[in-house]
């Protein structure tokens, strides 16, 4: 659908394989404590946000985890929506094939990093 921002579907298998992917064996049971207590709405896409959002960097991750319940929407915001957020103030004024091209972009450059 156009014009409409990309809605991620995503599972508790996701979380797993991204953090096996980011973070080295030793610190992986770690990151799955932390994860477990984060209590947020959501809670599958905002934990896949804040992993996207720390790259791989724990001491990054155990920030935005620990700001997951207060900032999510945020959180999300940077992670999937990065090119319209920063134009969100003034998205009105840009024409219709520019916005639709900004959330084409955020949605690729968001798959591209889930599906690596």
């Amino acid at each position: 659908m156009t014009g409409r921002q990309y809605l991620p579907e995503l599972t508790e298998a996701d979380i797993g394989r991204v953090v096996g992917r980011d973070y080295a064996p030793q610190l992986q049971p770690v990151v799955e404590e932390l994860i477990q207590a984060v209590e947020v709405i959501e809670k599958t896409r905002v934990v896949i946000a804040c992993l996207k959002n720390a790259n791989g960097d724990f001491e990054k991750l155990k920030g935005e985890l620990a700001n997951a319940s207060g900032w999510w929407r945020e959180i999300i915001s940077e992670a999937e929506y990065p090119n319209y957020t920063k134009k969100m103030f003034r998205i009105e004024r840009l024409s219709a094939e520019e916005r639709q091209r900004i959330i084409d972009k955020d949605k690729k450059q968001y798959l591209d990093w889930l599906q690596r």
